[in-house]
């Protein structure tokens, strides 16, 4: 088992450290709030990639894998998700525009979300997680499987690992690094991690629409 561990590590690691709307929330929640965030964040995450590796999981045993590629679901995700992560980068980005997120006012908004909530809803929302999980993983749990329950359980782990420490790692910087960050500095860190995110946002429904029309899955 030790060789497909190495090897899924590798690729998940990729992943991880793949620019992303996740990747944009752990940097503005470490400034926004402390440098734990990236923990929390990662623990949201976890919580739908472990239910997602559960699922398929299941879709392997019942032999229908092919559920997992079709175009109508993916171009759905990416257009429901796309339209969540271009409110949120929009709210982000133009609430600091207008000084209305700021290092003073960052009380009145930081509990909008809690950092669990919301590393689940930005997984969820990002279509590229989907499309990772759809095509690369199903080999690897297919694989672990042949161990058990344990044989997935570690898999999901050293996979949730590599997240966990992408984002600890972020949050950890950004946030150690607060007390040097002016007003007009984290001003500055809103609105280019909104424009990020309002791009991601845009990029997926365009996409999304794309896969609804031609079929085409992929997001290149």
């Amino acid at each position: 088992m030790f060789p497909l561990l190495a090897t899924f590590f590798l690729i998940s690691l990729t992943g991880a450290l793949a620019p992303g709307p996740l990747t944009t929330m752990a940097i503005v929640e470490g400034s926004r709030r402390n440098k734990w965030s990236g923990i929390r964040l990662a623990a949201g995450h976890g919580l739908v990639e472990g239910s997602y590796v559960a699922l398929i999981a299941l879709v392997l045993w019942l032999g229908r894998e092919s559920l997992l590629r079709q175009p109508l679901i993916t171009g759905l995700i990416a257009l429901i998700g796309g339209l969540f992560l271009a409110w949120l980068g929009w709210g982000m980005g133009y609430g600091a525009w207008r000084f209305r997120l700021s290092l003073e006012g960052e009380a009145e908004t930081k509990n909008r979300f809690g950092l669990v909530p919301t590393g689940v809803l930005v997984t969820i929302s990002n279509p590229y997680w989907w499309i990772w999980w759809m095509l690369i993983s199903p080999l690897y749990l297919q694989e672990a499987l042949a161990w058990g329950i344990l044989g997935l359980a570690i898999l999901y782990l050293v996979h949730w690992l590599t997240d966990l420490g992408w984002l600890t790692g972020l949050s950890w910087l950004t946030g150690s690094g607060r007390s040097l960050f002016s007003p007009g500095i984290y001003r500055w860190v809103l609105i280019v991690c909104g424009a990020a995110l309002l791009f991601f946002g845009i990029t997926f429904v365009v996409a999304g629409l794309r896969f609804l029309v031609t079929g085409e899955v992929s997001l290149g």
